[in-house]
Parts: structure tokens; sequence; C-alpha cells
């Protein structure tokens, strides 16, 4: 199994790789493990400025949610965001096509958050014990689940697999 190290607060950074919109690179980005997360979400600024989003596209493509559909936050409050086609993440080697991931106009500390939607098609465990140099306070060990996946297709290749909501 991969492994990822712990902060000292229990939480753990994953790096994935992210295809731009046009996808001809494949810029390195931080996101935070959110099992509390339903949807990952990347701030606006992000999709604008390292992954090549244009503020028309953002704006012609976004799908607004209905207050049901709003994520709910930690406070209790409902989240302004909406949804907006993603692309090709390469975590580990392999490629996921989420169905979209959630951003927001208003939301100024929306974080690089990976939630339920792409964390699911891991197997993961925290084991506080296993400490070393790198990890002083543990670590969060993944595998992927074999049948949610499928090995990292080229830039310019048709995708191989998608993940949807019906499975």
């Amino acid at each position: 199994m991969k492994s990822i190290p712990l902060l000292k607060t229990g939480v753990a950074n994953i790096f994935i790789s992210m295809a731009m919109l046009d996808g001809l690179e494949m810029p390195v980005l931080k996101f935070l493990v959110d099992t509390g997360a339903t949807r990952t979400t990347i701030p606006k600024e992000t999709l604008v400025e390292e992954l090549g989003y244009t503020e028309d596209y953002i704006q012609n493509s976004k799908v607004f949610l209905s207050d049901d559909e709003k994520p709910t936050m930690a406070n209790g409050s409902k989240a302004d965001v909406y949804k907006v086609k993603a692309q090709r993440m390469n975590i580990g080697g392999h490629e996921i096509q989420p169905e979209y991931i959630l951003t927001s106009d208003t939301i100024t500390s929306l974080s690089l958050l990976l939630g339920l939607d792409i964390l699911r098609n891991f197997k993961f465990i925290y084991d506080f014990d296993a400490i070393d140099d790198d990890a002083p306070h543990g670590r969060m060990f993944y595998e992927f689940r074999e049948a949610c996946i499928t090995p990292f297709t080229k830039l310019g290749e048709s995708f191989a697999y998608k993940i949807s909501d019906s499975e």
C-alpha cells in the first residue's frame, strides 16, 4: 500500500496531477484528504491560475446547485458553490475522471479538498502508530479498488474510465 504522512492534527495531504483545461500539462496540486466532504472542491483562483480555465469558460459552463444539493458546511450553513466539469486526475499512477468539481465565486476560503466522490475509489486506513522520520504523527495508507480504476492514459488518449454516481 502507498502511504501519506499525517500532519500533527491527523490531516493527510495528497499530491495529485490534474490535467489542465487544454489537456496539455498536468500540474501537481496538493489536496487535503477530507472524509467529511461529499465532493471534491477546487478554488476558482486555482482553476484559472493553475489549470488554465478562463472566466468565460467557468461562467458559461457552471451549473448551479439547488438548495437541497448545496453541501452543508461544518457550521451548518449551506455552501454557495456550483459545479464545473472536471478534468482528469492522476492519483498514484491511475486515472480518475470526476463527473465535476465544486467551486465558488463567493467563498474565498475554499480549499483543495479531495472528497468522497474520489475517496470512494480508495481502500485506506489511518495508522497513528506507523511513525518514522517522515511521518512523526503516523500515516494514511491507501490503495485503489481495482474495480474502480484503470492505468493512467497518456495525454491526448481517450479516457479509459469515468466515475459515475450510478456505481
